[in-house]
């Protein structure tokens, strides 16, 4: 009987009694009778590290992505109707706050990470125009250099969206989420999100009219506010970090191993230099290998998925941008060959050495039926 898949924990009730814990244990975290938005307050500390964890000039911490996305495009200023250029392989956030917002959608297409091609944006610009705003993800964790978007579309402001790449580090040893290349960087306060209401948020900016506007927007909507409780949770989630990132990392090195023994499953590693979050691993195989490829993986009880429904071809957003699936072709046959294998919101090392014993029959490849070697 095939072994039970891997899937990343599950970290709601468990996650949260575990972290109350360290709260509660954690001397500069004791608890005090203090106004939300006090100078003192857990939301203020919080936002004053991530300000010198990201050199930035400024961050105002909120109550979810979807709440930074909007006080960003509301921030901006951009008159309604005008377009904002992304992937179709960016969070849906980004595009439901567009939306939201009053915004035109367009997508460009991807490069072998799943980045935004700098090449599409550059025919984008020449064929439809500069857009206002350029939301640019770093897809899966790996870190993706912004430095040229300004030049090629000038006049367009950038935002970046690393709500998956807390913990990457650049090619030149920046923090991914410094708004050194961006008008404004949203960072998910969680590694990976868990996809619960009260995930939180941070949008950086070196800007101070931007982050002026973004405090006051924040402050008129209740719904749009971190809670005391779950900054001082972040808090904690800081400190264990690098701990996370390094487990993840061994995991990607674990599956990188065991697929070198299958030619046509190619990782999707990060760019030279640079260091992933590794909010998870993905693996290119052609199309008509990858249901074998699944299939190989749960019967070793690891739970890989396809990608999300791409954002073009999706029924509601869809009809908010002009573009065809023949206009998107690099995006197209990237969501037809990736695979996503899980790397754990918050891995331990039981996690790493069950997915290596788990891979070792995948990297000898001699289970019968799968064809991977071509």
């Amino acid at each position: 009987m095939a072994s039970r898949a891997w899937h990343p924990p599950w970290h709601g009730l468990q996650w949260k009694t575990s972290m109350m814990q360290s709260w509660l244990t954690d001397e500069h975290a004791a608890p005090r009778s203090i106004a939300w938005g006090d100078a003192s307050s857990r939301v203020a500390t919080l936002e004053d590290a991530m300000a010198e964890r990201f050199a930035a000039g400024h961050a105002v911490a909120v109550a979810s992505p979807m709440a930074a996305f909007h006080l960003a495009y509301r921030a901006a200023k951009r008159p309604v109707g005008t377009t904002i250029l992304t992937t179709s392989l960016a969070d849906p956030t980004v595009v439901r706050a567009a939306v939201a917002s009053g915004y035109r959608l367009a997508f460009a297409d991807v490069d072998e990470r799943g980045h935004l091609a700098p090449q599409a944006v550059r025919a984008h610009v020449a064929l439809r125009g500069t857009p206002a705003m350029i939301v640019a993800s770093h897809h899966a964790g790996h870190a993706y250099d912004t430095a040229d978007l300004g030049t090629i579309a000038p006049g367009a402001l950038v935002v970046e969206d690393a709500i998956d790449a807390l913990g990457a580090v650049t090619a030149d040893g920046r923090a991914v989420g410094s708004p050194r290349h961006a008008a404004m960087t949203i960072v998910g306060i969680h590694p990976v999100r868990s996809g619960a209401p009260a995930q939180g948020a941070v949008l950086l900016t070196d800007d101070v009219t931007l982050a002026a506007h973004c405090r006051r927007l924040r402050d008129e909507r209740t719904e749009h506010r971190l809670s005391e409780l779950h900054a001082a949770l972040a808090l904690v989630e800081l400190g264990r970090l690098p701990a996370v990132v390094e487990l993840r990392a061994r995991l990607a090195a674990h599956y990188d191993a065991a697929l070198v023994a299958h030619p046509l499953a190619t990782p999707v590693a990060p760019a030279p230099g640079t260091r992933s979050a590794w909010a998870a691993y993905l693996v290119r195989v052609p199309a008509w290998l990858r249901a074998d490829l699944h299939e190989h993986l749960r019967t070793l009880g690891i739970g890989a998925r396809r990608l999300a429904l791409l954002l073009h071809r999706h029924p509601y957003f869809g009809r908010y941008a002009d573009v065809l699936p023949a206009e998107l072709p690099a995006t197209e046959r990237f969501a037809a060959e990736t695979l996503v294998l899980p790397t754990g919101s918050w891995p331990n090392e039981a996690d790493v050495q069950r997915v290596a014993e788990a891979l070792v029959s995948l990297g000898t490849n001699d289970t019968p039926g799968v064809a991977l070697a071509g």
